[in-house]
């Protein structure tokens, strides 16, 4: 009989502890539900913020023929010219290939030097074209990267050019701007990278002038 009653004793501490474990396991559940809860509204707010408002603060403006510096570069739009088509190669080496676009093949030729560090141009996150509607154009995929500024490595001290190739509706064109976006790591998103964003200085005006004196074709291939 005192052995039956010393396991009641020794068994009803036990069964008092059992709540205690689960309390704890529901409030630890609980803290990593709200952060993950918290970590879906920063990225949900993070990514229905607009262009201007994720960027404005980072972002050095200027217009076409302007030098634009920020904090990691210097960057040029000299020249925009418009192509109903152009050549590119299938691979590195072989012939030039036409290709043509039912809209318009918008060339921005740029100038680009960086302050400390070479840079190469990201096609994970490109210069964009961006238009007063707010629409984003990313570089064309009809045209092989190792012709246009992808391929070039941007120095300290040297001044590298090339160009940038879009493929934009003509009613796109008025007000569309040019932004430059630096490299940054496919992993790790630096927020703080700068931008330069340059008014092509697309009036209604300019830019039926350069719909309307757009190449029949522009080659881009070197003979």
């Amino acid at each position: 009989m005192t052995v039956t009653q010393q396991e009641q004793r020794t068994a009803r501490p036990a069964a008092r502890r059992q709540p205690e474990r689960r309390s704890v396991f529901g409030r630890v559940v609980a803290i990593v539900a709200g952060l993950a809860l918290a970590a879906a509204a920063v990225w949900a707010q993070s990514h229905s913020m607009s262009y201007e408002q994720k960027g404005s603060y980072l972002t050095t403006k200027g217009e076409i023929g302007q030098f634009v510096e920020t904090n990691r570069y210097t960057v040029k739009v000299t020249t925009v010219t418009a192509a109903h088509s152009v050549d590119t190669r299938v691979t590195p080496g072989s012939s030039a290939v036409k290709v043509e676009t039912n809209s318009l093949f918008v060339l921005v030729n740029l100038r680009a030097t960086s302050r400390s560090e070479p840079m190469r141009l990201n096609s994970l996150g490109p210069p964009l074209l961006l238009t007063a509607d707010g629409r984003r154009y990313r570089p064309t995929d009809k045209v092989d990267e190792s012709l246009t500024f992808f391929a070039k490595q941007i120095q300290p001290g040297f001044w590298s050019t090339g160009t940038l190739v879009y493929e934009v509706p003509p009613t796109a064109l008025p007000g569309a701007r040019f932004v430059f976006i630096p490299p940054d790591s496919a992993i790790v998103v630096d927020n703080s990278t700068p931008e330069a964003e340059i008014d092509l200085g697309l009036t209604d005006a300019a830019a039926a002038r350069l719909v309307s004196r757009a190449e029949a074709f522009h080659p881009l291939v070197s003979s």
